[in-house]
């Protein structure tokens, strides 16, 4: 005879399920996980404006506000229903998928507002020759299911994808080793031309009082911009694909778990579009940027940080 106590066991336990939308337990989320293919939450901060030396809209975003909206989601390894030629490649196939865990929020001219956020795919790309130290390709997608506008800046309610470099812990250390001494090269070369120009400690042959000497100290600045220069084109070529502190923050790139392996991942920040279609085809739009960071547990109370 089946105990009466267990029966109401289990219906209090299947009531709980029932009313909790489905909701994961905190704990599931863990970065700690021994598992290379548990889920992992992030938080993806969407920075949408207009951004400096590109090609958007004249028109678009001129007032310089910004709209951020964080959203938050459960990364796992279950294969994604949906395609997308964008990110799966040819096909469009092989991708994983990425659940909103509720409606995003953000702040405007009418209070506070809400964005229903729909399920995207993602999928990482290692870099060609696999070579250590070098970013691998994140690409994934989310639907945005509720425009949302501040002031002339516009997050419209469509697909939005969503490219950026990333590392596993062990080639975010080989890379990080790799570039330290293009990024030294690069600072001390504009140390040394900053000192040469200083006025308590610069070069006086600056000075023009001694014609053929401030002649001879113009062609030696020469020198040192052109080697500035070049220091900085060769740490831009590699930053493409070595890791760099985040240029808005001047911080390390935040580690965390992400399917796939037990090694922490970290993401770079980068750029968001949206697709527009053209005469012959379709185009990328530029949107703005947005960067990743982990949301952590923890250990004693299971809280999120």
């Amino acid at each position: 005879m089946i105990c009466i106590g267990k029966v109401i066991a289990l219906w209090v336990v299947l009531v709980l399920v029932l009313c909790s939308d489905w909701v994961v337990p905190v704990a599931a989320f863990s970065a700690d996980s021994s598992s290379p293919w548990a889920p992992a939450r992030w938080r993806f901060v969407l920075d949408v404006g207009r951004e400096a030396g590109t090609d958007m809209p004249k028109t678009w975003g001129t007032s310089g506000a910004r709209l951020v909206l964080p959203v938050d989601v459960v990364v796992e390894s279950e294969s994604c229903p949906t395609r997308d030629e964008w990110v799966g490649g040819s096909g469009g196939g092989g991708l994983s998928v990425l659940r909103p865990l509720e409606e995003a929020r953000f702040i405007n001219e009418r209070g506070e507002q809400r964005v229903r956020v729909k399920e995207g795919g993602w999928k990482i790309a290692f870099p060609p020759g696999n070579k250590k130290g070098h970013a691998a390709t994140l690409q994934f997608w989310l639907d945005i299911e509720t425009e949302a506008t501040r002031n002339d800046v516009t997050l419209p309610a469509e697909r939005i994808y969503f490219g950026a470099n990333c590392w596993r812990e062990p080639d975010l250390e080989q890379g990080k080793r790799a570039i330290a001494p293009l990024i030294y090269n690069y600072e001390t070369a504009q140390r040394t031309i900053e000192e040469k120009l200083s006025h308590e400690t610069g070069d006086r042959r600056l000075d023009g009082t001694d014609p053929i000497e401030t002649m001879k100290a113009y062609k030696d600045m020469t020198e040192l911009v052109v080697y500035r220069d070049e220091m900085l084109r060769r740490l831009k070529d590699a930053s493409q694909y070595l890791p760099m502190k985040n240029a808005d923050t001047n911080k390390e790139l935040p580690q965390g778990h992400w399917p796939g392996s037990t090694d922490l991942l970290s993401i770079a920040p980068s750029e968001m579009f949206t697709k527009r279609k053209k005469l012959f085809g379709e185009d990328f739009l530029l949107l703005g940027k947005w960067e990743a960071v982990p949301i952590k547990v923890k250990e004693n109370n299971n809280a999120l940080q």
